[in-house]
């Protein structure tokens, strides 16, 4: 019998013998080592990305038509609903949580529709109050990525123009 192998009951059990995970482990040590404390040493570096999705409604109950002025990437989708539904998600990179909430709180993405003044309106026209979005900057003078897409769910009753800039009611 080998030496490092001891016998007890049928069972042998190998106590000094190296197992290949063993030898695996203990070689990997070092690069492990090193790969973590690389990746602290530039810990400062890395930013973290804020993302935040918001949701509005509008009714178009009686409108013949609607027309999007919408600031940045959106996408014009059908849906089973009978309102519209904007979907926006925004993603800020190099900024902290507080300059993506104010952000939000004064309406930077925020749509709205001028056809509240009357009841029934025929034509919806629904946009971004700021069109022209200026670039976000931090109190360092660093400007921040600034990513913001928006989804617009329309009823299926309506048609959708090439551009996706203005819808028109079926049978209307």
């Amino acid at each position: 019998m080998c030496p490092n192998v001891f016998t007890f009951g049928h069972f042998f059990v190998w106590l000094l013998a190296p197992t290949f995970a063993q030898n695996y482990f203990k070689n990997m040590k070092l690069p492990l080592l090193l790969s973590l404390l690389f990746c602290l040493g530039f810990n400062h570096t890395a930013q973290a990305q804020m993302e935040r999705t918001m949701y509005q409604v509008f009714e178009v109950d009686s409108a013949k038509t609607v027309q999007f002025e919408v600031a940045g990437e959106y996408d014009v989708l059908p849906w089973a609903g009978n309102s519209i539904l904007v979907e926006t998600n925004v993603q800020i990179w190099n900024a902290s949580r507080e300059i993506l909430a104010e952000l939000i709180k004064i309406g930077r993405y925020n749509l709205a529709t001028d056809s509240s003044s009357v009841p029934n309106p025929k034509q919806v026209r629904i946009f971004t109050k700021n069109l022209k979005r200026e670039p976000i900057k931090r109190l360092d003078g660093e400007k921040c990525l600034e990513i913001a897409v928006t989804k617009i769910f329309v009823p299926d009753t309506f048609y959708i123009s090439d551009d996706k800039q203005r819808l028109t009611r079926k049978g209307g």
